[in-house]
């Protein structure tokens, strides 16, 4: 028998579980904002720089809850110690980063959300060896 069994480390835990939490609640909120689209908005309006929600819509919060979903997917692969999710997950990171460039414009750019996002990144990139 094989009992060469790998172990998930402190460290990969961690971050899976952080990207648990940020996504679920990312998903949650996404989900919110699409279907209550209307009140959104006017805390878009009130509470950012923002005078007009034209360039948006729910469909448009409904992609970021897509993306959060499959980013969670991705999170669990890794949770289960599939390298599948390491893509799984980068790729629906890339994409909720440059979404609202591609949407908006450049100007929607999250530097805050670069960093995140680079930093969950090579975290993960760093346990690969654990990952199979």
């Amino acid at each position: 028998m094989n009992d060469n069994k790998t172990t998930r480390t402190s460290f990969l835990s961690a971050l899976c579980i952080l990207t648990f939490i940020g996504s679920t609640s990312s998903f949650i909120g996404y989900f919110l904002a699409s279907v209550f689209f209307e009140k959104t908005s006017g805390l878009i309006i009130k509470y950012s720089n923002w005078h007009s929600v034209e360039a948006i819509s729910p469909f448009y919060f409904t992609l970021f809850m897509a993306l959060s979903a499959v980013s969670l997917v991705g999170a669990i692969r890794m949770w289960k110690l599939h390298r599948d999710g390491f893509f799984i997950y980068s790729i629906a990171q890339i994409i909720l980063l440059f979404l609202p460039v591609i949407w908006i414009g450049w100007n929607s750019f999250s530097v805050t959300g670069a960093i995140f996002t680079g930093v969950f990144v090579v975290g993960y990139g760093m346990s690969w060896k654990w990952l199979r």
